[in-house]
């Protein structure tokens, strides 16, 4: 047998020889050295800019306030010089007037022309002013668009009863920037208290006054703090080292910044003679070095090169020992292990794949399989100039099947449905489209009672609605389980592409719109997409939602929340709908995208409360006693006029504040963390409780709720969906419900449509379940019959037995 040594025994006697370690810790020490020293004189510089351009805006504000006293008396006195208007001019004052605070109207001005058409100045300027604590001494307003659309700094002041109202452009804030510029990246910002930019390089910003109080610099300077500060720069797209100085008097801010990297550059630049001699002796090194391990090298070479060609294919491969013939006892090792990996490897991945795009109900793909299928189907052929429908399919009264027969029939019947479709698409397809190369289906279950079918169309295809529908009749209507003939009707909609959409995200949209349609109009039919149909843009929207609220077009829909203490349903989640009176039924995902961060969430919620609170009152006849949780967007909450609306409406409607429950999304917290604590504290001092609703979704964090006792936190569908696969989802989940729970809060899982789903949740603690697996959402009527019919539903109380039992 041949003598094996071990490799590692070699390269450690090889690299301690030579010594490569003291070297790498003298170049990172002599960088790290130098980088300090550079970047303090950076700090230091940009710094002193900052504060000498801050300076010059404290003087700059002081003679405003000389200029505008001297114009006041001027006007007062009926004077008007030369020199007054020079004096304005040079300090780029726009106007100066004395207004009446009654209704705006300009008593007085250094333009004669706002005097002679008996001019007021704005409304909107006018409840501004008066919303402020004005006194005699000049204070300066956040920046505004003019009438010209230019950007507009109003400073105001009063004088006896009157407003003095000066109007400055942003001329001389960009002119004083313009002169602090340096090297390549460095430049002069200015903004004003609440994070607008004043001044800018990048005129489309200064001409909007764009808004960055975002960045940490601009918040420091809202809180009238000088030093520095590194931030990232969304105008250069780079991270920016600067100084920051406040302006005294008015919170105005100054930064100036310069690009991170190209301070780094200049400090590379300085440490090159050093390198160049550091790589010499390093590539010395490795010369001596290469020789020396050369003979052990060169079979882990080989290894690398053949591993390197197997992972080409994707998925590795078993390395023959011939190709990795070594005498280094690891080596063979390695071999042997990487060989079994693979097998484990292979072996998951094939396990992986089919978790990840297979439907675990049906055994056909997934929402996940569909949409990654139908991107690709879609991309080949648009560039193809081709064009293809997406089918969206509904099953007519599939509640009613799992309601009266049991979920375990229902499953049955999706799983038949689900095997039929295939084989009956591709029938179809060869009947109607034959020759139309490369036309295959694309066929997934996108959840619950849903599936989708992505076709592609030949060429000068007409009559697409019949050929759908024609489709739509070829799938079975009668599915035999157990010997039991259960109907299986179907609903469906299409959208074209390109023609109502190119992305899988809008043809799934407009197809449910259409499938939403269908149904609406008596079910069992197929209906295309009408772009005629919907309500237009967002200016559209808005209008129309304004018009509902006042036309009573909107009501309120009611999802059941079991309470697994209880074990029963005891509250109930209130859902906005809206019977069009042309268009129908419109669905919320239309219009409420719209009408989120407009001034119609407002009035849209508080209609909401106001029909919420009459709909208690009906439970309450009924005997139900119910809570409600109604949807508050972040507008609202944030308005001060929520909590005094909120407490007057509940008692004129005689309501206890803690039968309502207030939900808001994660972002809401976005706000000032103070405000927003404040406003919660308040809800619940008054009696209300508060729920964080979707959490879970995209990127959530715990901890920030550490900060606010929020009453409920309501977990995304998307996990307990996730959960029944996915072993790592099951314990995310179960662990932020135990991190709820430890911060006080109870903890509701919302999309809940199975029952092994319920099971999953009830044993990681849940203490709120919400789903269709207990029903969709009703008018207040129909969630009365509901609920009486359930109690006296005897497969409710098998499922309750059962559940008792695990």
């Amino acid at each position: 047998m041949a003598m094996k040594i071990r490799i590692r025994s070699a390269f450690l006697l090889a690299f301690v020889a030579i010594g490569l370690l003291p070297v790498a810790i003298f170049t990172w020490m002599t960088y790290e050295r130098t980088a300090a020293h550079e970047l303090t004189e950076v700090n230091g510089r940009n710094l002193l800019l900052a504060q000498n351009v801050a300076d010059s805006l404290t003087l700059y504000q002081k003679n405003i306030r000389t200029a505008v006293d001297v114009a006041v008396t001027s006007l007062q006195q009926n004077v008007e010089t030369q020199y007054i208007h020079r004096l304005l001019a040079n300090l780029k004052i726009e106007d100066v007037s004395i207004v009446s605070p009654d209704y705006g109207k300009v008593l007085y001005s250094t333009d004669t022309k706002r005097i002679d058409n008996l001019e007021f100045i704005d409304p909107n300027l006018l409840e501004h002013i008066k919303a402020t604590p004005v006194s005699s001494r000049l204070q300066f307003l956040p920046v505004q668009k003019s009438i010209t659309g230019t950007p507009t700094i109003h400073a105001i002041g009063r004088e006896g009863e009157n407003f003095i109202v000066a109007c400055l452009s942003t001329d001389y804030f960009i002119n004083l920037a313009e002169k602090v510029s340096f090297g390549a990246s460095g430049h002069t910002v200015i903004v004003d208290q609440d994070g607008n930019i004043l001044a800018h390089p990048t005129k489309v910003w200064a001409d909007d006054a764009k808004n960055i109080s975002d960045i940490s610099a601009v918040k420091r300077l809202m809180n009238g703090e000088t030093g520095n500060e590194n931030y990232y720069s969304p105008a250069t797209k780079s991270e920016m080292i600067s100084g920051i100085a406040s302006v005294s008097g008015t919170y105005w801010g100054v930064i100036v910044p310069q690009e991170l990297s190209q301070v780094k550059a200049k400090i590379i630049e300085n440490l090159t003679p050093l390198f160049v001699g550091l790589v010499g002796s390093i590539i010395a090194a490795v010369l001596l070095l290469y020789f020396s391990i050369r003979w052990l090298a060169k079979p882990l070479e080989n290894l690398a090169i053949t591993l390197k060609k197997q992972s080409s294919t994707g998925l590795p491969m078993a390395v023959p020992p011939s190709q990795a013939e070594t005498s280094i006892y690891e080596l063979t090792h390695i071999v042997d292990a990487y060989n079994e990996l693979t097998a484990t490897v292979q072996q998951n991945s094939e396990q992986l794949a089919k978790q990840i795009f297979e439907d675990a109900l049906t055994g056909i793909g997934n929402r996940a399989y569909f949409e990654s299928e139908s991107r690709k189907q879609i991309e080949t052929r648009l560039k193809l100039g081709k064009k293809g429908i997406l089918i969206f399919f509904d099953l007519d009264g599939f509640k009613e099947i799992n309601d009266i027969r049991g979920h375990g029939i229902g499953d049955e019947v999706l799983k038949s449905f689900a095997k039929s479709l295939y084989p009956t698409t591709k029938k179809f397809m060869d009947i109607n489209f034959r020759g139309l190369p490369s036309a295959h289906p694309v066929i997934g279950r996108i959840g619950g009672d849903e599936f989708a079918i992505l076709l592609p169309l030949p060429e000068n295809t007409d009559a697409i609605s019949g050929l759908c529908e024609n489709l739509r009749r070829s799938f079975p209507k009668l599915i035999e389980i157990g010997g039991v003939e259960i109907s299986c009707d179907q609903s469906a909609g299409g959208a074209l592409y390109p023609d109502h959409g190119t992305n899988i995200e809008d043809l799934l949209r407009r197809s449910d719109v259409a499938l939403y349609k269908a149904k609406a109009e008596g079910k069992n039919r197929f209906q295309l997409y009408d772009t005629q149909g919907v309500l237009g843009g967002k200016s559209e929207i808005l209008a129309a939602v304004l018009n509902a609220i006042d036309n009573d077009e909107l009501y309120l829909e009611y999802q059941p929340k079991y309470c697994i203490t209880k074990q029963q349903v005891d509250s109930a989640e209130a859902l906005v709908r809206w019977q069009h009176p042309e268009h129908g039924p419109i669905q919320p995902n239309l219009f409420l995208p719209a009408v989120q961060q407009t001034h119609v969430m407002k009035l849209l919620g508080e209609w909401v409360i106001g029909r919420a609170l009459k709909d208690i009152k009906y439970f309450d006849e009924q005997g139900l006693n119910l809570n409600i949780a109604i949807n508050i967007g972040a507008e609202h909450f944030s308005a001060d006029s929520f909590i005094p609306n909120l407490v007057e409406q509940t008692s004129v409607a005689k309501v206890d504040p803690n039968r309502l429950q207030i939900e808001i999304t994660e972002n809401v917290m976005d706000a000032s963390r103070d405000v927003f604590s404040k406003t919660v504290s308040e809800l619940q001092a008054k009696g209300f409780s508060l729920a964080i609703d979707d959490f879970g979704r995209g990127f959530s964090n715990l901890t920030r709720l550490a900060s606010v006792p929020v009453d409920l936190i309501k977990l995304d569908g998307s996990l307990i969906r996730s959960a029944i696969n996915d072993p790592r989802v099951k314990v995310i989940m179960q662990s932020a419900i135990e991190m709820a729970h430890s911060l006080g809060s109870k903890v509701a899982v919302e999309g809940v449509e199975t029952f092994e789903q319920v099971i999953l949740a009830e044993k990681s603690g849940a203490d709120v379940l919400q789903g269709f697996y207990y029903s969709r959402s009703m008018t207040p009527q129909n969630f009365n019959t509901w609920h009486k019919k359930r109690s006296e539903n005897s497969q409710h109380a098998q499922v309750e037995k059962i559940r008792n039992s695990l």
